[in-house]
């Protein structure tokens, strides 16, 4: 029976594949998949290949020459700093291990589909071999994960060993997951079926690591118990301190498993790997025992888990909020009058299909939180540290928010699309309609960026020294600018530009939900993803990248040129330059948002979906 069920699974994996390749015969799919190979090649393959040559013991050698050369300067690093990582990993798979004992609530169920579940489930298979099927069935995804996470795994210069141990390892790892959450899912539902109480459980499973924890650090010796966060060497020592601690017993015997597991994978050589093999199978044979012996009814939910992720599918396929069901009542994000600019409708409407936390009130705790963490750390000699990377993490996150986002916030015309042709019976422009559409996700992305705003402008110290790279005259109008009241008021300046910045990232997504809807429409239905279907998300993604850059030229041009003329030429006062700049810069972006909203609302205007959608 066990082969029947595998035989059916790799018919459907040979049609899977079948049908992908039929589609490449659409220009849409064909350039999709054209440029998602490209990608992988030159992003991961090219590298990995010459990784795998001399390339890698070059690395090896400047590794070891800037650890010779840190040694120099008198910082001496810890001789089993190797072992971090390997720590680090267990300490991740002991959290996630005990988050899901804390937090699953579903009964006993596998993963199945609809389709299967009306094929099987009626069909004279016993539990153990259904069970079976799909731990089998689920050793397939967990190869292809473990690939693509090589992908990844094989750059860290930290990780020893080759691909191939790489792949295997994050096999194992996988693996064992799948094993352990279908183990919990059994247990838990034996435990509920004898009345052991949801809080109850989770009390318990809380109470095991912080009781380890607690008695480890009782047993260490008091110096080593605490680290000092004013050490002047303070990452080594925190290695050291971090090193001490997780092998140290009780608690090393709790994250004894998740080291075993993660040895392969961080072996350096063949023979390490082997050593460490058996451990890491026994740990996975221990998952597999388990579960064999704790089998119980896992019919009903299954049939649960496949009706929500159905919801799910169609969810994704309409563009709403994955796995959203019916919802209770909220308050709405603000009181919409009967009268006023259509647009705030629009907003209205599409805030209320949003999270219930963003609202005004959750943005100013966020705020008086950022201030607060950045006055205490100032206020504090021993973690003043931590602002060198408040404000650059902030930054960070920030360029990521802006890159990244306007694929995220897709409450407008993309979840709308499909309403159309409703839309363009409301007696309203078609600036209007896009204009309206484009405002909720303005405003979530606006107040997540000025929130990191906030936090970099509150953590930034210039230093000394920070500024004598530049010229006598640049030093001194940087130094002004960077006075206390002049950097509020920059501050304010770039919160300005924020909102038309976002909206120009916003254009360029909803440009092509409007000017190719059927490869919009691909990027979302016809059964999930695949390598061509990426590609086309990476076209637009680079499209919005470069529209960006070139959009941004112009204003910058005529922000730096008016500072210059108002500060060399009118010598004005710096902060007057910067306001003027930035009035350029506003200038130039609304001038750039009203052609876009001029061309969208024309493209909305015209656009029949069932033409375009006719493939």
């Amino acid at each position: 029976m066990l082969g029947a069920l595998l035989y059916l699974r790799f018919t459907s994996l040979k049609n899977w594949l079948r049908m992908r390749l039929l589609r490449l015969k659409q220009p849409k799919y064909l350039v999709g998949a054209i440029v998602g190979v490209a990608y992988f090649w030159f992003f991961f393959f090219r590298r990995s290949f010459a990784v795998a040559g001399p390339s890698r013991e070059a690395q090896q050698r400047a590794l070891h020459n800037a650890g010779l050369a840190l040694q120099d300067a008198g910082v001496a690093l810890p001789p089993d700093l190797g072992s971090v990582p390997l720590a680090i990993g267990a300490v991740v798979l002991l959290a996630i291990v005990t988050l899901g004992w804390v937090f699953s609530l579903e009964r006993a169920s596998l993963g199945f589909t609809e389709a299967e579940i009306a094929f099987l489930f009626p069909a004279p298979v016993t539990r153990s071999g259904l069970v079976h099927f799909r731990l089998v069935d689920a050793q397939l995804r967990s190869l292809l994960g473990a690939l693509f996470m090589t992908l990844f795994s094989n750059r860290w210069f930290f990780v020893g060993g080759s691909p191939v141990m790489h792949a295997f390892g994050w096999w194992l790892i996988f693996s064992a997951i799948n094993l352990h959450l279908t183990g919990l899912r059994f247990t838990l539902t034996r435990l509920s079926d004898a009345g052991f109480g949801t809080w109850r459980r989770r009390g318990l499973v809380l109470l095991i690591p912080i009781a380890v924890i607690a008695i480890t650090l009782a047993l260490l010796p008091a110096a080593e118990r605490w680290i000092n966060p004013g050490a002047h060497d303070f990452p080594v020592t925190l290695s050291h301190w971090f090193l001490n601690l997780t092998g140290s017993a009780p608690l090393s015997w709790l994250l004894a498993p998740g080291k075993f597991l993660l040895g392969p994978f961080f072996a350096e050589n063949w023979g390490a790997f082997f050593l460490s093999l058996g451990p890491a199978v026994l740990v996975i044979g221990a998952h597999y025992f388990w579960v064999v012996r704790s089998i119980v009814s896992f019919e009903d939910g299954s049939i649960v888990r496949a009706e929500k992720r159905a919801a799910v599918v169609a969810a994704m396929r309409s563009g709403k909020r994955l796995g959203r069901g019916p919802t209770k009542g909220r308050k709405p994000p603000f009181a919409l009058t009967g009268a006023g600019r259509p647009e705030i409708a629009f907003l209205w409407k599409n805030l209320l299909g949003t999270w219930a936390w963003l609202n005004p009130r959750a943005w100013a705790w966020c705020a008086l939180a950022i201030v607060a963490a950045a006055t205490w750390a100032k206020s504090q000699p021993e973690w003043r540290w931590l602002l060198l990377a408040y404000g650059p993490v902030a930054i960070i996150i920030a360029g990521y928010t802006l890159l990244a986002g306007p694929q995220l916030a897709r409450q407008d015309i993309r979840s709308d699309l499909v309403n159309a042709d409703l839309l363009k019976t409301y007696p309203l422009p078609g600036w209007q309609i896009v204009l309206g559409q484009m405002l909720a996700p303005i405003a979530i992305l606006t107040g997540v960026l000025w929130l990191l705003l906030l936090a970099a402008a509150v953590a930034f110290q210039p230093g000394p020294h920070s500024l004598d790279f530049l010229s006598p005259a640049m030093r001194d109008f940087a130094l002004a600018c960077l006075a206390p009241a002049s950097r509020a008021l920059l501050t304010l300046c770039l919160a300005t530009l924020v909102p038309p910045v976002v909206a120009l990232q916003l254009f360029v997504p909803n440009a092509a939900a409007l000017i190719f809807p059927a490869w919009f429409q691909a990027t979302r239905q016809r059964g999930g993803g695949g390598i061509d279907i990426m590609g086309q998300r990476l076209i637009f993604f680079f499209a919005q990248l470069l529209t960006m850059i070139f959009a941004l030229l112009p204003a910058v041009f005529a922000g730096a040129s008016t500072v210059a003329m108002a500060s060399f030429f009118f010598s004005l006062p710096p902060i007057a330059g910067v306001w003027l700049g930035a009035a350029a810069v506003l200038a130039v972006l609304l001038g750039e948002l009203w052609a876009g909203l001029w061309f969208l609302g024309s493209r909305f205007e015209c656009i029949d979906l069932s033409a375009e959608l006719r493939a």
